[in-house]
């Protein structure tokens, strides 16, 4: 795969863009971003309510099962 990177001044709604000769006969992609935008604001990170802090709990090991696997197992 070749990449070519152009930062081009946009005066129009369109944009002519010359390609090395490599390119032809082949198909590409053109992906249009701006540069000069202000990058976005990081997400805020959610947190639960303060009206249920406390009221969880942890039930045994956190990576193991917490009910034994014959529990799974069907009935006869």
């Amino acid at each position: 795969m070749q990449v070519q990177r152009k930062i081009i001044d946009v005066r129009d709604t369109q944009v002519l863009l010359e390609l090395p000769q490599s390119f032809v006969n082949h198909r590409v992609e053109v992906i249009a971003l701006t540069v000069d935008d202000e990058p976005s604001a990081a997400v805020r990170r959610r947190r639960p309510s303060p009206a249920i802090l406390g009221q969880g709990r942890t039930l045994g090991d956190l990576v193991g099962p917490i009910v034994d696997p014959e529990d799974w197992s069907e009935a006869p």
